[in-house]
């Protein structure tokens, strides 16, 4: 394994049996193994008691977690592991943890491992907080007097100092979140391994947390992060791995990767071309080539931050000059909420036939969190004669870097949209 790597996966696969169900003995083992080898039935009576039989069906069948997995991770790399619900995110980390093992294929680990895979994992529920701060570093390889030099850190950064000899039985869940983490982020494993159990803990305690992943980053060692919330991703990620039913999708930059999540999950796309035959017209004045969502480098996106500058590309056709046709959008809500409408400028409008592109320059700052649709549509506004009109053609995710607020307010602002407005401030 080269040194510079933290993690090496090659062929790396997950297998399960669905249905297979433990025997009580040797002889219906046997029974079993038998019944198969004649394939004369599918499936056993079990008996469930001296008393009664139940009849239950045993079925199995292969169920592909991870299919060939090949990827390496160099050291202090942070990276995003992310995919819908199912696509082999959870199994890969507990490949990686070493809580289970491959089917085929291998993982090499260089250097110590802190995991974070869910709420409570490695801690005694009947031991106080301080005893399983001392047990998870013996376990992470620590002596007692490295834990007590990193002790303080730990109980301030988790917030628990109140309830530090309490059992942990008896924390929230969001208390032994936040100890967890914290034993995991502060004994200086090589590589910290946390999965969505961020999501558990409210939104401050989600921005130190990131931060603290950053120092660990910055310090030369490695983070494994998987989330639903794209907002905590972009702000700590520099790469992402998208899976999609158990194989990997894409592995590049992590926006890019956002992007790509975000366009497979959306109800519309973000880039519409048409065939020559299909493109959309009502009277055969003018017709529509192809409309999409831009950055600012006019590159096509499928998701953007709030702060980013985009536009919404469309490329159209005079067919008959007889009109004067002029480019609308309108932009709504997932709700079919409409936020504002905008019309092309009249006086720079091409008049001749030919082909023409257009984009409108969206503000930065004016979108709040979450997906909004965008509608497309070339009138004539001289007696209002519409050529075509796509209601809610395009969609655009908007998302958040947490770290890059200037305000102390976590959570999302209510409202459609979220202008930044100037302050000015004086002394009366």
């Amino acid at each position: 394994m080269n040194s510079s790597l933290s993690i090496e996966v090659s062929n790396l696969s997950k297998k399960y049996q669905l249905g297979t169900i433990g025997m009580t003995s040797l002889r219906e083992e046997m029974t079993r193994w038998w019944e198969k080898k004649r394939n004369k039935e599918k499936s056993l009576e079990l008996s469930t008691s001296t008393h009664f039989k139940k009849s239950r069906k045993i079925e199995s069948r292969d169920f592909i977690a991870l299919d060939n997995l090949n990827f390496s991770i160099n050291n202090g790399e942070v990276v995003g592991i992310i995919g819908a619900n199912g696509s082999g995110k959870s199994t890969l980390l507990k490949i990686l943890s070493r809580i289970t093992e491959p089917s085929v294929g291998t993982a090499k680990i260089r250097g110590k491992v802190a995991s974070l895979l869910e709420v409570g994992t490695g801690f005694h529920p009947e031991l106080t907080g301080r005893e399983n701060i001392y047990i998870n570093g013996a376990i992470l390889g620590m002596t007692r007097k490295e834990v007590n030099q990193k002790f303080d850190e730990i109980v301030d950064f988790s917030g628990v100092e109140n309830f530090i000899d309490t059992p942990v039985k008896r924390y929230s869940s969001g208390m032994t979140i936040r100890l967890g983490f914290a034993v995991a982020a502060h004994l200086e494993p090589d590589i910290l391994i946390v999965d969505e159990v961020l999501a558990v803990g409210d939104a401050a305690f989600q921005k130190k947390c990131i931060g603290k992943m950053q120092n660990v980053a910055g310090s030369g060692r490695t983070v494994l992060f998987v989330s639903h919330n794209m907002n905590s991703v972009s702000s700590l990620c520099d790469r992402g791995i998208l899976l999609k039913n158990g194989s990997i999708q894409k592995d590049d930059k992590i926006n890019n990767v956002i992007d790509e999540y975000l366009s497979g999950i959306t109800t519309y796309g973000s880039k519409i071309q048409f065939p020559k035959n299909e493109r959309p017209s009502r009277d055969q004045i003018a017709s529509l080539h192809s409309t999409r969502m831009v950055n600012k480098n006019e590159e096509d996106i499928s998701s953007a931050e709030c702060a980013d500058q985009v536009g919404i590309e469309m490329i159209y056709e005079i067919i008959d000059d007889s009109n004067i046709p002029t480019p609308c959008f309108d932009i709504c809500t997932t709700k079919d909420e409409l936020l504002f409408m905008n019309i092309g400028d009249t006086e720079n409008l091409p008049k001749k036939k030919g082909v023409y592109r257009v984009i409108l320059w969206l503000p930065e700052n004016l979108f709040n969190q979450g997906t909004y649709l965008f509608s497309v549509a070339l009138v004539t506004l001289d007696g209002w004669k519409i050529h075509f009109y796509l209601k809610h053609a395009l969609a655009l995710e908007f998302y958040e870097n947490l770290l890059k607020r200037k305000n102390a307010f976590e959570e999302k602002i209510d409202g459609l949209i979220k202008p930044m407005c100037e302050w000015d401030y004086h002394s009366l």
